[in-house]
């Protein structure tokens, strides 16, 4: 079992199954008259979810609002063991000392499978530790097939019991003999079948921490970090559960949180995908666990963010150069590739970064790279964007609005019809919420990079022009370096505390 607890003490704001009251009762010997907690999973996590105190080594829980799931008894040190909760009374005996290995069931058919398992791979790892020491392959061959056909007897002599159904969900399909020595089919196989012991019309599972580590490890390891793949995938394993349970919120949360804040270019796809579907569908009332307020926010977040993902076309925006009467249309451009920059004079990254992109459009065009910067200034007075670019001879193609045009937006847009109102709020059309934000596109405008920086610019350049430039290898060096600086930091910060 775990050695670290991680118990965070709250209520969830969550539906729960009640059932009728029922009798939970431990014997601990050596267990002092304390306070005892009960805890529940959702998902990874420990909740609160009842309090008594023990006596006499013995602590009973009374409570009609009990959800079913895994569960874990948490005694003072911390120190606690799982437990399976669910249409049944439970009552168990063990030990302070040792939890598991003087664990007895002696109500509960599902604690009795549960345990029963445990007791059995705990004893086959010592036998299996053994052989591996004496190199005895052929016995852990035999025993890794022992191992499979408990799992499978359990699992099948017991598969409506919620505690069978825990269990099956850590059991591997198993490979036919014919692709066990084809990498590709056993791939192929391993995704296809990877949900088939694991009951997703079943909403206890949510309460378990077997199903989040499955969720995770299926989405961040076992298929392709492609944004069509993963919403593939996301779609085909929801549509199976009830939308109104806790599983769906659940795996709808953790898929869309984890593709929101990915730092991978291109899977902000995933959350829009996502967000599309089961947060703010078209004629329907959106995420069921979200307040209006909360909804409103990310279904505008995902509606700004659609026109701007990998293969759409760029929003087109049409602004004055610095001298405020030439508008410029960068649609207008015929480059092989266009690089819309957005940065803000007074941010310290731009200070940095500007600096960076401009060295490498000047290696660009010495090395007959087809490339055009388009920079826009997004704060809004001009005068110290002015300055910066003097200062630093900011020498590409330098755009923004300004205050008259802001504050007389009639006259530009409809009397001297020289830009839209798009232009006018780029900030809004780009979702520039920080800066610098750098979108790389090509000859037809559409967009193949994004939240770039200088370093990953000049790699992805290189990979499309087939060429090497030495600014990049300098900027690998200084990556190199602030990573094993921002190391030491972080190492430094851990020892102080």
């Amino acid at each position: 079992m775990k050695k670290n607890i991680l118990l965070f003490f709250c209520v969830l704001c969550i539906s729960f199954n009640f059932n009728a009251q029922q009798k939970v009762k431990f014997h601990i010997d050596e267990m002092p008259d304390d306070t005892i907690y009960l805890a529940r999973y959702f998902g990874e996590r420990l909740y609160y979810a009842d309090t008594a105190v023990a006596k006499n080594e013995t602590v009973i829980f009374n409570k009609k609002e009990l959800t079913q799931g895994v569960y874990a008894l948490v005694c003072p040190g911390p120190k606690y063991f799982e437990f399976i909760m669910s249409d049944e009374d439970v009552e168990m005996s063990t030990k302070m000392s040792d939890f598991i290995g003087n664990m007895k069931v002696i109500k509960s058919e599902n604690n009795k499978i549960f345990y029963e398992y445990i007791t059995f791979l705990n004893d086959k790892k010592k036998t299996a530790q053994e052989y591996q020491a004496s190199k005895q392959t052929e016995k852990l061959a035999a025993l890794d097939k022992e191992v499979k056909a408990f799992q499978q007897k359990i699992v099948l002599q017991n598969k409506d019991k919620l505690g069978a159904k825990i269990l099956a969900m850590s059991i591997d399909p198993i490979l036919p003999e014919n692709i066990k020595n084809n990498d590709t089919l056993k791939y192929r196989y391993f995704v296809d079948h990877y949900w088939d012991n694991i009951d997703v019309t079943d909403k206890r599972i949510v309460h378990s921490p077997v199903y989040h580590n499955k969720l995770s490890h299926f989405f961040k390891k076992m298929i392709p970090q492609h944004p069509d793949t993963i919403c593939y995938h996301a779609h085909k394993l929801i549509n199976q559960m009830d939308p109104n349970s806790d599983l769906f919120k659940y795996t709808v949360h953790f898929i869309t949180y984890n593709y929101e804040t990915s730092n991978i270019m291109g899977m902000d796809a995933v959350f829009v995908c996502m967000a599309q579907k089961y947060y703010c569908p078209a004629n329907e009332s959106g995420a069921f666990w979200l307040d209006s307020t909360k909804l409103v926010e990310l279904c505008d977040k995902a509606y700004n963010l659609s026109p701007l993902l990998i293969g759409e076309k760029a929003p087109r925006i049409i602004l004055a150069d610095t001298s405020e009467k030439k508008w410029v249309d960068f649609y207008q451009n015929s480059k092989k590739y266009n690089l819309l920059v957005f940065w803000d004079p007074d941010c310290g990254h731009c200070k940095k970064e500007i600096p960076k992109l401009l060295r490498l459009y000047h290696d660009f065009k010495t090395m007959d790279v087809d490339l055009e910067i388009f920079a826009f200034g997004t704060n809004l007075e001009n005068d110290d964007w002015r300055k910066f670019i003097s200062d630093k001879n900011l020498d590409w193609i330098n755009l923004s609005d300004f205050p008259e045009a802001n504050e007389n937006p009639r006259v530009y847009l409809y009397e001297k019809k020289v830009t839209d109102l798009k232009s006018l709020n780029f900030r809004k059309t780009y979702d520039i919420f920080s800066t610098p934000q750098v979108y790389l596109l090509d000859s037809e405008k559409k967009i193949i990079g994004k939240r770039l920086d200088a370093l990953t610019l000049g790699k992805m350049v290189e990979h499309l022009e087939n060429i090497e430039i030495n600014y990049v290898r300098t900027l690998e060096e200084q990556d190199k370096k602030d990573t094993e600086e921002r190391k030491k930091k972080e190492q430094k910060n851990e020892s102080d505390h």
